[in-house]
């Protein structure tokens, strides 16, 4: 631990100075945990704890959405980011890989496929290299119906069985796909949207003229009331 002591979070540490199993490696220091739990953050630029004011966006900091408005922060105790005798853990990260293997990690067995492919349709596209197609067939009105089995029938499956024992095929939801329902609830918004302003318009013109007419009528009351009161002149 004594090799840690000092370094900030995004130093780089040969793995020789940890062990010598680790010859060849390097090391980035990510995170880690104080004696009492509390986490460190990358920025606090010390080694003490901290009382800063956090909102929901930051990263690493439990925030309960369902108890706070949005905007909102909170007051929430974190570890500065340099590493100090106070620190019990120490996330790292292999940045280079040395000449042993660790078992578990870096071997070849170790290596899991991907589970998680992309959602976006024109990434999934991408990389079945039928993007140029897609952007062709969008052109066509009467090839616009058929993009989405186009797309659907490139995702990435995979199949699940139930402790009952059936098996099915779980595929995620692709993200930004153009189809019918889609076009026609585009078209529909866009409408309202036109209508909308239209008859804010009316609603203003009106207004306006209907101004117009009330100061106009003001005027006419006011050069009436003058020619009726007649010249009076005080004496005393």
């Amino acid at each position: 631990m004594s090799n840690f002591i000092d370094q900030k979070i995004g130093a780089e540490i040969d793995g020789e100075s940890i062990s010598s199993q680790f010859n060849g490696y390097v090391f980035k220091i990510t995170g880690g945990l104080d004696k009492d739990g509390f986490g460190m953050k990358n920025g606090v630029l010390t080694a003490e704890r901290k009382q800063l004011l956090l909102d929901g966006k930051t990263s690493g900091i439990r925030f309960y959405r369902i108890r706070y408005r949005p905007g909102a922060k909170i007051r929430k105790t974190v570890r500065g980011c340099i590493v100090s005798s106070d620190i019990k853990m120490v996330n790292l990260k292999i940045v280079k890989v040395g000449e042993n293997p660790i078992k578990g990690l870096t071997t070849q067995e170790d290596a899991q496929p991907k589970r998680l492919g992309p959602k976006r349709a024109r990434k999934i596209l991408k990389d079945v290299g039928l993007l140029d197609i897609y952007e062709k067939k969008m052109k066509q009105g009467n090839e616009k119906k058929t993009l989405r089995y186009m797309i659907t029938k490139l995702v990435n499956k995979r199949t699940v069985t139930t402790s009952n024992g059936k098996t099915y095929s779980k595929a995620p939801k692709v993200q930004r796909l153009i189809t019918p329902l889609r076009i026609r609830r585009k078209n529909l918004l866009k409408k309202l949207r036109k209508e909308n302003s239209k008859y804010t318009r009316e609603q203003k013109k009106e207004y306006e003229n209907s101004y117009k007419k009330r100061g106009k009528g003001k005027k006419t009351l006011g050069k009436n009331t003058k020619s009726a009161t007649p010249n009076t002149t005080k004496t005393r």
